[in-house]
Order: structure tokens, then C-alpha cells, then sequence
């Protein structure tokens, strides 16, 4: 009986020792202990404000081997770093794509002085996604907000018949406290895949944002159409329609690839994400953060900004 017992305990402490190890892997205990906090930015003196459009990646699936999730790709690793990639950038207005509940918490946690905006597109609990859309509370007024599916049907969940996923856009219409300028941010992720499901869902952002009566629109995020692909251009032209890429105005450069797939990914790299301005604005600097801290990619996304005047 004595051999018994001390048998058991054996088997569970190396049960415990394992469990120990393998969340020290996937660095939940360095998560755990992130106290970095950014803080929302002063109101520039010239006026000018950042907006930034960064996809998270959502957190893997806890027994997930797929390559692109293992390793230093696991959230628990990346984490620290995505919050860097925003601290670098220091937005005043910041939208996320395919951020999970317990993503969309760090980051409220993490974000000090910035009001948010988040609603989940399907009813998968804590791994349906989001777009949430962050602001800085010291220099906006939040006027209106929502969320609309990318349908016939866009008030209710609901999805086109070519679409491979329930897909939302969420909104925003913020007054600038220091100019009273109303500005109405649209923050999107459309299919992958689907090409005519994407192509009819940006069509439905566009007409969205299109009839917005506030002074300027923005419409950003990961759009999942690279121009040399197949329903690249179709998919954007609605909404060039009355708005411009923001890498295009004049005296910016285009900074290439935003999607790096962790430099694994067959299909990468490729310019999936985009910011659309309203074609007047002064654009004073664009680009894109592509930095690897010490071997760990924040996201399979780069963040992109645009620095404009309105």
C-alpha cells in the first residue's frame, strides 16, 4: 500500500513538473508578468494625428501544432511585443483585426487613456474575433459607435452565400476635441479565400462609410486583397471610389509587403493592409514596423500608420 501511495505522488508531481514546463513553453509565465503599459499620446502642437492599423492574429487553439502557431508564433510569446509595436507608433486612433476576447482584455488592460469600441462577429465565445477600434480619450469625444455584418442582411449576423466566414465592420464616429472636426473610422476584415464573397462584403464597408455625414472618413485594416491577385483591384475600387490609400499621396512610398506570414507562409509576403483617407488630407509620413524582437514576430501582420493633418 506504502509503494502505492508513493507511486501516485511520483506520477503527480511529474504531472505538475510537465504542466509547469510546458506553460513556461508556450510563455504564459512571461505574459503573465508583462507590466508595460502605453500610454495614449499628447495632442501634437501642429495638429497632425497617427492612426495605425495592426491585425493581432488570434491566439492558437491550446493544442494547436500547427506551424504557424507554435513556438515563438504563440500569443503568450508575441504578446509583449505587439504592445511595442504600439508604443513605437503612438496612435491616436488604432484599429486591430481578428482580436479574441482575451486579446481585446490585454490590450484594454495595457492601453492606458484610450476608449474602445469591440463586438464579436459569430457566437463562438472566446474564439470568435473581433475589429476593435481604440482612441485616445484625452483628445476624442466619442459621438456614435456600432457593428455591422458583411451581408445582404448587415444588422444581424448573417453572411453572403460565397462567404467563407461571418465577417464585421466596426465603427466609429469621434469629434476632435481640439478642432471639432467629426471623424468616422471604419475598421474591416473580410474573407481570404472567397474572392467574390470578399469582393461583395469591402463593397458593403464602402457604401457604409460612403454615407457617413461626419467630415472625414477613414476606412482601414486588413482587407485581404493584395493588388496582384485576383480580385485585388475589384475589391478595393468602391472604395477608391471616394477615398485614397494612404501610402499613395503625394511624396509617400509605398512600403511593400504587409502580411509576413512569420516568413513561413507560401502565399506571403503580400500588401493586405491598408489605411483610406479622404483624398484632401495632408499626409505627412506613412509606413510600416517591421522590427523582430530577438527572433519573435509580434504578428503575422506588420502595423502600418499614416501621421495626417485634417
Amino acid at each position: 500500500m506504502k509503494k502505492v501511495i508513493i507511486t501516485i505522488i511520483c506520477v503527480i508531481l511529474v504531472a505538475i513538473v510537465a504542466t509547469v514546463g510546458v506553460f513556461g513553453a508556450m510563455g504564459y509565465y512571461t505574459y503573465a508578468a508583462i507590466a508595460e503599459t502605453v500610454e495614449a499620446p499628447a495632442v501634437a502642437e501642429d495638429g497632425s494625428l497617427v492612426i495605425m492599423s495592426a491585425n493581432i492574429r488570434r491566439k492558437e487553439k491550446f493544442f494547436s501544432f500547427n506551424k504557424m502557431d507554435i513556438g515563438s508564433h504563440r500569443w503568450y510569446r508575441r504578446a509583449k511585443y505587439y504592445l511595442e509595436n504600439i508604443n513605437v507608433v503612438q496612435p491616436d486612433i488604432f484599429g486591430a483585426q481578428e482580436v479574441q476576447a482575451g486579446q481585446y482584455e490585454f490590450l484594454k488592460e495595457h492601453l492606458k487613456g484610450y476608449g474602445s469600441v469591440v463586438c464579436y462577429r459569430d457566437d463562438r465565445g472566446a474564439r470568435s474575433e473581433s475589429c476593435p477600434i481604440f482612441y485616445s480619450e484625452s483628445r476624442f469625444e466619442l459621438l456614435d459607435s456600432g457593428t455591422f455584418w458583411l451581408s445582404d442582411t448587415p444588422d444581424v449576423m448573417s453572411m453572403f452565400e460565397e462567404a467563407d466566414e461571418y465577417r464585421i465592420a466596426t465603427y466609429v464616429t469621434l469629434k476632435d476635441k481640439s478642432t471639432g472636426i467629426t471623424i468616422a473610422v471604419y475598421n474591416t476584415h473580410p474573407d481570404w479565400t472567397g474572392v467574390p464573397g470578399r469582393i461583395k462584403q469591402l463593397a458593403v464597408v464602402a457604401n457604409r462609410a460612403k454615407a457617413s455625414t461626419a467630415d472625414k472618413i477613414v476606412l482601414l485594416g486588413d482587407l485581404n486583397s493584395e493588388r496582384s491577385l485576383e480580385g485585388g483591384n475589384e475589391g478595393l475600387a468602391p472604395i477608391e471610389a471616394f477615398l485614397k490609400d494612404s501610402k499613395t499621396f503625394d511624396g509617400m512610398s509605398d512600403y511593400g509587403a504587409t502580411f509576413n506570414g512569420y516568413d513561413l507562409d507560401p502565399d506571403g509576403p503580400m500588401g493586405l493592409d491598408y489605411i483610406f483617407l479622404p483624398k484632401e488630407t495632408t499626409v505627412l509620413a506613412v509606413g510600416k514596423v517591421d522590427t523582430v524582437y530577438g527572433g519573435v514576430y509580434p504578428s503575422d501582420h506588420f502595423p502600418i500608420y499614416a501621421k495626417v493633418k485634417f
